[in-house]
């Protein structure tokens, strides 16, 4: 599942896998609870002991704690991102600006020159 997190965590991928690998995670981690449950109720047919207690320890520390940190290492690329796409338009609004000043001036100084002529 980490494997999967950073390959769809690409800024190259686009916005869909991730949104289907972090609703994924979501989803998996909804149905802990159910999950443990099930595990309560089956747990001889493939463990020597009972892991699943009423709380559900077993199932957030090794299952839920691992999806949820991949899904954070998720949001810091999604955040990475935005604050690249930020810098980036704050960029080129600013090259528009100065780009819309220099034709404001030439403008301003040719019609004084007509004026004055």
């Amino acid at each position: 599942m980490f494997i999967l997190c950073l390959w769809a965590s690409k800024k190259s991928r686009g916005l869909g896998p991730r949104v289907v690998v972090m609703v994924l995670i979501a989803a998996i981690v909804r149905s802990a609870e159910w999950l443990n449950g099930l595990g309560a109720r089956n747990w001889r047919q493939f463990a020597t002991q009972n892991y699943f207690d009423k709380r559900g320890i077993f199932i957030g520390i090794m299952l839920c704690a691992p999806l949820l940190v991949d899904s954070f290492i998720m949001l810091l690329f999604f955040v990475r991102e935005a604050s690249h796409l930020l810098v980036e338009v704050k960029r080129e609004e600013l090259v528009r600006k100065k780009g819309n000043g220099k034709k404001s001036e030439g403008r301003t100084k040719a019609t004084k020159l007509t004026k004055a002529d």
